[in-house]
């Protein structure tokens, strides 16, 4: 970010207050965001500024990571980064993803197609978030391979006996395998096990805001170890899942 001049200050404390973020903008060549950010440091507030209502606060909670910052500013009528600094300020604010470069892509297509490295250390090799790797590696139609252990007969007649009588944890215990790993053989079978409530966290919920509708759905229920319609069920009450069309 260029450092702010003297002479650009001086545009700044004249005209922010009474001409608003864009005209400063103009006139010094700093973008309308670094312009708010700026005078925000310096306690300096414009009149220009509308105080966000109730509904415009539900709305932008509603739809952020779902529609686009433009999409939000032109149904609201505000500008682009009234948006994005009261999602700051509101905790949900997402950077944009920096694009791909096709050594980027290539490195993405050989690490996520070996075992030898995990999902989070593939993201640390490219220098990308989890969820920048995980959203590039569905839009290249990319696959984990598989992770080698073959059900064994004696271990799925262990599970068509006991999915009415123990709960998943215990199967999972049982057997030595993870959680997903049950629930998932589980389905394919096409067997309902028992599971007892458990409590969404704080992070549970961070995941959903930040990936659903931007990777499977599947791909979240894995992460979590939830059913496919317990996250939708989830996303809903988060506000995020699309209303139906009357």
């Amino acid at each position: 970010m260029a450092r702010w001049t003297k002479a650009e200050l001086g545009i700044l404390k004249r005209n922010y207050s009474a001409k608003g973020s864009k005209y400063v903008a103009r006139k010094t060549g700093h973008p309308a965001s670094s312009v708010v950010i700026k005078a925000n440091s310096l306690g300096i507030r414009s009149e220009a500024i509308k105080v966000w209502s109730r509904f415009e606060v539900n709305y932008l909670l509603k739809n952020y990571g779902i529609k686009s910052p433009e999409s939000i500013a032109r149904s609201l009528k505000r500008n682009v980064a009234s948006v994005e600094n009261k999602a700051r300020n509101l905790g949900i604010y997402v950077p944009k993803p920096q694009k791909w470069s096709d050594a980027e892509r290539a490195l993405l297509k050989k690490l996520w197609g070996s075992n030898k490295y995990s999902q989070k250390e593939a993201a640390k090799i490219l220098n990308k978030t989890f969820t920048s790797v995980h959203h590039m590696a569905w839009k290249m139609g990319l696959r984990r391979p598989a992770r080698g252990h073959t059900w064994t007969p004696e271990e799925e007649k262990y599970l068509k006996k006991n999915y009415r009588k123990k709960l998943l944890w215990q199967i999972a215990k049982d057997l030595g395998m993870s959680k997903g790993a049950v629930y998932h053989k589980a389905s394919r079978l096409g067997l309902k096990l028992k599971q007892s409530p458990r409590p969404w966290k704080e992070s549970d919920d961070s995941y959903i805001r930040e990936n659903y509708r931007k990777i499977p759905t599947k791909q979240i229920a894995e992460k979590l170890e939830r059913s496919h319609d317990m996250i939708n069920i989830r996303a809903a009450k988060l506000g995020l899942a699309r209303k139906r069309n009357k």
